[in-house]
């Protein structure tokens, strides 16, 4: 449970799923006996109710509809990492080169394990322009009635890119593809999720050859620059 942040949805779906069955299952047997009964005087046959019977049909193909819709989007947030209750260090960023007479700039990404430390098997290099960089972070979060499904939203990197490409008129900075989901949508998102946002960072001033900048996320996305270390 502690290891899996789907485990109330998916537990969710499962309840749901046994519930809708359990009432269209009791509606079927109900009418499947009153057929067979009902030109029998010798079988005290039950009275179909159809408003009951209806409605009973009614709100099980609502459950297990909402079954079918919680357990995609549980498939589609797997990729997703759970937000932070507490500002929390989730990526550094590295800048290996920046050429001023060119605008080159070229970035190193690097996300961080639970730890803040940087996992070194997933370093991201990227080649833009600008003298400054920004990252883009997807959030997306419970609505109100199904908070307690998880106990908070989930996040995504979205993109890092060059900015402020001064030295170059007219370029665009290239812009690098950090997603590792479509972001949920569908009925399932509409029911269960807010709408996705995206928080942006960037350093205050421009970049220069070797700084190495860590990214927290907690209330907003913040960008700081780590101190260089003493000789």
């Amino acid at each position: 449970m502690g290891s899996d942040p789907n485990f109330r949805l998916k537990a969710f779906v499962v309840i749901a799923g046994v519930l809708g069955v359990f009432l269209m299952a009791f509606v079927a047997q109900r009418t499947f006996y009153w057929l067979k009964t009902r030109k029998r005087e010798d079988v005290d046959t039950s009275k179909m109710e159809p408003i009951m019977d209806f409605s009973l049909l009614f709100v099980g193909g609502i459950v297990i509809w909402l079954a079918v819709e919680g357990l995609l989007l549980s498939t589609r947030l797997a990729e997703f990492s759970v937000q932070p209750g507490t500002r929390t260090k989730i990526a550094e960023i590295e800048i290996s080169k920046y050429d001023r007479d060119t605008g080159h700039l070229r970035l190193v990404f690097y996300p961080a394990d639970a730890a803040g430390q940087r996992r070194r098997d997933y370093r991201i290099p990227v080649f833009t322009t600008g003298q400054r960089f920004e990252l883009q972070v997807e959030v997306v979060e419970w609505r109100g009635a199904w908070g307690w499904l998880g106990e908070r939203g989930f996040f995504q990197f979205v993109s890092l890119n060059g900015r402020n490409a001064g030295a170059l008129p007219g370029s665009q900075p290239q812009r690098k593809d950090l997603r590792v989901s479509p972001t949920p949508g569908g009925v399932g998102a509409l029911v269960f999720l807010r709408n996705a946002t995206i928080w942006r960072g960037e350093p205050g001033e421009d970049v220069q050859d070797g700084q190495i900048y860590d990214l927290y996320l907690g209330e907003k996305l913040e960008v700081e620059l780590r101190p260089v270390p003493k000789p």
